[in-house]
């Protein structure tokens, strides 16, 4: 039976080591192809630098133009809040350049203060830090919050997700 074909029953089928169970008459064609595409995601590039990781996770994964970036927090020997910032951020330059893409392709950011007392100069430092990567208009979304890092001097951990 075609996938496509088939308006009246409910299919189980596997792709790409999922399996997919769908109610056919509720979706139209477009739908369903829509559907097949976002699952298709699961195919993905693991993105490595090389640098060490604090648990079983990728620092990237790149699917199709998207780029998922890992929290990335600095070094023990940046110790303020600007340092830590430009060194969480250097990370994932790093793993965007080994992904293809650039500061620019960055379309959504996170970021973890441990204090939310440090977010004026975070600010300050994340806008400097994009500037001098040729990004001064179209900055990419973010949220901030505050939250505790799981390294004892991190103040600051940042995840991003870019677009190719």
């Amino acid at each position: 039976m075609d996938l496509f074909d088939s308006y009246t029953t409910i299919n189980k089928f596997y792709y790409y080591g999922l399996i997919v169970i769908i109610n056919i008459k509720q979706l139209n064609k477009k739908l369903l192809k829509t559907f097949l595409v976002i699952i298709k995601m699961v195919n993905f590039e693991v993105i490595d630098t090389g640098a060490p990781k604090a648990g079983p996770y990728n620092l990237g994964i790149k699917t199709n133009n998207l780029i998922f970036i890992s929290g990335q927090v600095a070094t023990p020997e940046a110790r303020d809040i600007k340092s830590q910032t430009f060194a969480a951020f250097e990370k994932i330059k790093k793993i965007l350049e080994a992904a293809g893409a650039k500061v620019s392709n960055l379309v959504k950011v996170t970021v973890f203060l441990k204090n939310i007392t440090d977010f004026n100069e975070m600010n300050n430092a994340y806008k400097e830090f994009f500037e001098q990567n040729g990004v001064s208009e179209k900055f990419p979304t973010r949220t901030t919050i505050e939250a505790t890092c799981p390294l004892p001097y991190g103040l600051i951990e940042i995840d991003a997700i870019a677009i190719l």
